[in-house]
């Protein structure tokens, strides 16, 4: 199955886990809240760890999405009660809680986007050591590394633009008119 069909199946798992959520503090029960905003992020890392697919770019602002939803789910189920005139009152030590979780929750939240980032730009001990081996010429099938030199500007205005040396333009390889070529056609007709 694809990498892409795979993060896409997963999505399932959160969107349901939202949906319980919203329902049930609908439904006024905010203990299966807390289950749902917890049960979901956790599903949905154990999917993708045993489906081996990579976490999707927004991985971090559901993990603040399900850390904003678990603190809500707190706040109602430990930080407010009706009292018998129908009035609210507030407890702190269920605020704070809410609060702790809350912060948690964000905090992991952006620490994980930003590990994303860093990891797009830098490579791992591992990698880097097979691409210092590659360098050196050990032969190792499984790094390819390109090398690219830097042209000298001293003869560019000496070069004509009809003539093409071996490897001077990119691949892919385009037609140009002004190129010489012999194209033979086969008179033969069946």
């Amino acid at each position: 199955m694809a990498s892409n069909v795979k993060t896409g199946i997963g999505f399932i798992i959160p969107f349901g886990a939202l949906i319980g959520f919203v329902l049930s503090i609908i439904a006024e029960n905010f203990v299966l809240g807390i289950f749902f905003a917890v049960a979901g992020i956790l599903i949905w890392l154990l999917y993708l760890a045993v489906m081996e697919t990579a976490a999707p770019d927004t991985m971090g602002n559901f993990i603040i999405l399900f850390g904003v939803l678990l603190a809500l789910a707190v706040f109602m189920n430990f930080g407010w009660e009706q009292n018998i005139w129908g009035g609210i009152e507030f407890k702190a030590e269920g605020s704070v809680m809410a609060l702790l979780v809350l912060f948690f929750g964000t905090l992991s939240g952006v620490l994980y986007r930003q590990r994303i980032g860093v990891s797009d730009k830098t490579l791992t001990a591992k990698e880097q050591e097979l691409v210092d081996k590659a360098l050196q010429g050990d032969d190792d099938p499984r790094v390819i590394v390109v090398k690219q030199e830097v042209e000298s500007d001293d003869n560019n205005d000496e070069e004509d633009d009809d003539e093409y040396e071996e490897y001077d333009y990119a691949y892919p390889y385009y037609f140009d008119e002004n190129d010489d070529y012999e194209y033979e056609f086969d008179d033969d007709e069946d």
